[in-house]
């Protein structure tokens, strides 16, 4: 007589492999895979944060047309869905959110939000539990110099950035538009942002002492309210150049005021800022012809950014900006990061991040690759504001629309 209790164990694994494993010889899966983002929806950085949640919920929708992410693990498509909260332009509220996405929604990998503050402060969460996370709105450099290995960000460094202006402005010099050396008045957001252009800047200087000498170099606070005082300082520097590195907010009341007391410098220049639609429809005439330092632009002549802006513009109407573009192509390097690794393991993600060699992107050059620390270290997008609320691209070649107008023509 057959012992039944002998062969019960392997007839019951053998029942619950089968109920697991379908015939396709696949494991069955989840059934949609989780991604969690905080961003600034209300609060200072609100603005930005919502291009980064309709940039996100278009990429979103897309990518669930089309059936999901393929993940070679399970053999199919999987949809996707994205949790986000609002952490109110707080970085502790940004911490806890994130803790909260990890360790009660139980998400499979991270997105990021905007502005570097907060992404300094979160970034540490997805570290400690060493979940994949990309960004397209955090680019100080120091946020990727901590030593962690599970965080990614598409956007060049502010110290790039700067060491761009001012290679570009040396260029102006060898055309014979501006005169060597030039006097340079220097100001800075009080942030590790603001910190490295005005580092960059002052490096750039001090090798080229034949080009540049700054005559002024200070911080101001955020969220400035009378500017004023630090204009006067400006004033009494007797600059040829004006640059500064400054949030959204903070350049409109700089150069509202700057443009009331009738300063006047060779080039201007706010860093990262000047073709915002926002700033352009508040200071009116006063932004033509400030030059920013950027990471993209509706107008860069590829079909992958036409494609986007034009895809951007029939969703929302209304035109494309940086923040949105970037955040968008953040999210497709996490989605071929899943598909490359082919498992929802967080190091092989992780690991497929990092060997990440994503073409036809957004990013000027159309190329994603990621550095040993996590950011990318590809070019940055200069461009001139032009009367009319146009915007010229004026660098790097490969992509210019217009020849810069330098030096900046006075007022009348």
């Amino acid at each position: 007589m057959i012992k039944l209790n002998k062969f019960f164990p392997s007839i019951f694994l053998f029942v619950l492999l089968s109920m697991i494993i379908p015939e396709t010889g696949f494991a069955q899966g989840p059934k949609e895979i989780i991604l969690g983002a905080a961003l600034p929806l209300t609060g200072g950085q609100s603005r930005e944060g919502g291009y980064v949640n309709k940039a996100y919920a278009m990429a979103i929708k897309e990518i669930n047309e089309a059936g999901g992410i393929m993940v070679k693990e399970y053999g199919k498509r999987i949809p996707i869905k994205l949790i986000i909260y609002d952490d109110k332009s707080d970085n502790t509220t940004s911490v806890q959110l994130y803790e909260k996405l990890v360790t009660e929604d139980k998400v499979n990998v991270l997105m990021g939000g905007y502005g570097t503050p907060l992404i300094t402060a979160h970034t540490i969460v997805a570290e400690k539990y060493r979940v994949p996370y990309v960004n397209g709105g955090g680019a100080t450099g120091a946020i990727y110099q901590r030593g962690m290995k599970y965080i990614f960000c598409i956007i060049s460094s502010i110290e790039k950035l700067s060491f761009t202006l001012m290679d570009w402005i040396a260029i102006q010099q060898n055309a014979g538009k501006v005169k060597r050396p030039l006097k340079i008045a220097l100001v800075g957001e009080n942030t590790s942002h603001g910190k490295e252009f005005r580092q960059g800047v002052l490096e750039k200087s001090k090798a080229a002492p034949d080009r540049f000498s700054v005559v002024m170099d200070e911080p101001f606070e955020l969220n400035m309210k009378d500017a004023d005082p630090l204009l006067q300082k400006v004033k009494a520097a007797n600059a040829d150049v004006f640059l500064a590195d400054a949030r959204l907010a903070d350049y409109t009341t700089i150069h509202r005021r700057y443009t009331e007391m009738g300063l006047y410098h060779l080039i201007v220049s706010y860093g990262p800022r000047g073709p915002e639609k926002a700033a352009r429809d508040a200071l009116g005439p006063a932004s033509d012809y400030i030059v920013s330092c950027n990471w993209w632009n509706k107008d860069i002549p590829t079909p992958a950014t036409k494609a986007f802006a034009d895809k951007y513009q029939k969703t929302y109407n209304e035109q494309a900006e940086w923040f949105a573009a970037t955040a968008y192509e953040a999210f497709r390097v996490m989605v071929k990061a899943i598909e490359d690794a082919g498992t929802l393991d967080k190091p092989k993600i992780r690991d497929a991040l990092a060997k990440m060699d994503m073409r036809n992107s957004l990013v000027v050059g159309g190329r994603v690759w990621f550095e040993p620390n996590g950011q990318i270290n590809n070019d940055h997008l200069i461009m001139q504001n032009m009367p009319g609320g146009k915007v010229a691209l004026i660098h790097p070649k490969d992509v210019a629309t217009a020849e810069a107008i330098i030096p900046i023509p006075k007022k009348r």
